[in-house]
């Protein structure tokens, strides 16, 4: 389908009327958007065909086994029930299981069994969507005529027909991915309520967002240049000539800036919103995260992917699942089952303790988080079976120079100096964890897996914007716009601001959805 999707074009270049073949600029590389956008004049998201067999001579049930090695793509499709007329959303939701998972995108459903162990975005997401519609996760993510839409394409079974009767929709796979310890099963109907009129809107507006998906590189150059002198004035504070205690400190604070300066871009490459090619992305990520930061980019995509996907779920988002040191719910007080952890998490004496004073300990804890990223990267690296041996020793490799020159750095400075130096730096870096949690801890949290139709609600449900003058978006690094960055994750960051104003603001008015924006001040 042709796209009138705007292209990038010369801001000094009057608009003209261009023909139906050609693009039009509604956001230009500085971000700024030339008119208001008009969902009316988007096209419809272009329809995935169905995987073309020819006919042939019936196999032998040998050669039929030995294919199914062989390829395990085609297995999905041998597995599948003929169904000529299609399937429902009761049809798919009864297939909600790791070892069985069925999923809606776009007019299509899929068996995506086999590939959920080698998705390289990681395979709880997938599970999180097994037995549902998954249509504006997937386009969260990936283009529709990209590599994954095609890689999807070859686990096409049919066609969906629509949404059924709740009647019959339960999973009944003996292996729900969220049996909890005690059998019980989480989350595991999925909703089959008609969809609200504004789904097919904003699925409209993603599809004809795909031309704005592009990044002016000019602004990644200057933070670059910014975040190196940063790094140096750190360096130079810590190693220059009769420096004193204080210059140490004040090195110690460049520190900390600087990591968290450079964790907003891992954030950016984690995305695959920089290049918007993910094998450049993870590159950038390596870059930024393993060696400036020691943060593992597999750990963070592994981690926020699911975030994301299923944003404040009691039981799926890792990123509000802290106990037993942190509770943004007394729903945890429960000992709730965790499907990211595998484990329950036990609402004991100690984490009852630990709760009841976290209005004191959330600071301190903020501080210090940066260990713990540490760690959770190693363990991931070190015991994740999901993960390439190539690129585990890549991110062990780089994670390990990231503790050398860090350690190379500190032994400059006196004996007494080095613990504080670690631990202010540290706290100063720590400011983003702060401001991750200002987006999330205090929205609406909601019981099991995501429901079908619902991934917008869900994101405004789980998220907020914060307020503040252009001139402070350099500090808050794209996290004020959390709202917008959840709806369309592959939005750049500097485009988020004018995105805000001139695509989701009316789009909320214009469908009755409540969009938070509290002031920083």
């Amino acid at each position: 389908a042709r796209s009138r999707v705007s292209a990038l074009t010369d801001p000094a270049t009057p608009l003209t009327r261009t023909p139906r073949d050609q693009t039009e600029n509604r956001i230009r590389p500085n971000g700024e958007l030339t008119r208001p956008f008009r969902p009316t004049s988007l096209p419809k998201i272009p329809a995935m065909p169905a995987v073309v067999r020819s006919a042939a001579k019936p196999a032998k049930a040998s050669d039929a086994a030995a294919a199914a090695t062989k390829n395990p793509k085609r297995t999905a499709h041998m597995n599948a029930p003929a169904q000529p007329d299609g399937y429902s959303a009761d049809d798919v939701a009864r297939h909600c299981a790791k070892d069985d998972a069925w999923v809606i995108v776009g007019d299509g459903v899929y068996d995506i069994t086999e590939w959920i162990p080698r998705h390289p975005g990681g395979s709880i997401p997938l599970v999180q969507y097994a037995g549902r519609d998954m249509t504006d996760a997937f386009r969260a993510y990936h283009s529709p005529n990209g590599k994954a839409a095609k890689t999807l394409n070859a686990y096409r079974i049919g066609d969906f027909t629509g949404a059924g009767s709740r009647a019959g929709s339960e999973c009944e796979s003996p292996k729900d991915h969220l049996a909890t310890a005690s059998g019980d099963s989480v989350g595991s109907v999925a909703s089959s309520d008609a969809a609200a009129p504004h789904v097919a809107a904003f699925r409209t507006l993603v599809a004809g967002l795909e031309g704005e998906f592009r990044t002016d590189y000019r602004h990644y150059y200057k933070l670059f240049a910014c975040l190196a002198a940063l790094f140096a004035a750190s360096v130079w504070c810590v190693v220059g000539e009769g420096h004193g205690v204080w210059t140490h400190m004040l090195g110690a604070v460049l520190l900390g800036m600087f990591w968290q300066q450079t964790m907003f871009i891992g954030h950016d490459a984690g995305h695959g919103a920089i290049t918007h090619d993910h094998a450049k992305d993870f590159f950038i990520g390596l870059i930024v995260g393993n060696l400036c930061n020691g943060v593992g980019i597999t750990w963070w995509t592994t981690t926020h992917n699911v975030h994301h996907c299923a944003c404040n779920s009691l039981e799926c988002d890792p990123d509000i699942q802290h106990m037993p040191v942190l509770s943004v719910t007394p729903k945890y007080f429960d000992s709730v089952w965790s499907l990211y952890h595998q484990r329950r998490m036990t609402f004991d004496r100690a984490a009852r303790f630990l709760v009841s004073v976290q209005h004191y300990s959330f600071y301190p804890i903020m501080a210090v988080a940066r260990f713990n990223l540490y760690a959770q990267s190693l363990i991931l690296l070190l015991t994740s079976k999901e993960i390439k041996n190539k690129r585990r020793a890549l991110e062990i490799c780089v994670m390990g120079l990231y503790f050398t020159w860090l350690g190379a750095l500190v032994s400059q400075l006196p004996s007494g100096e080095r613990l504080g130096f670690l631990l202010l730096s540290h706290a100063v870096g720590g400011i983003i964890h702060v401001q991750i949690c200002l987006s999330h801890f205090s929205r609406k949290i909601f019981d099991g897996r995501p429901e079908n139709n619902k991934w917008v609600e869900m994101q405004l449900d789980g998220t907020m914007d914060i307020d503040c003058p252009p001139w402070l978006d350099w500090f808050h690094g794209g996290l004020q716009f959390q709202t917008e960055h959840h709806l369309v994750p592959r939005m750049p960051r500097h485009k988020l601001r004018r995105f805000r104003e001139e695509v989701v603001k009316p789009f909320c008015d214009e469908h009755g959805l409540k969009h938070d924006c509290p002031s920083f001040w």
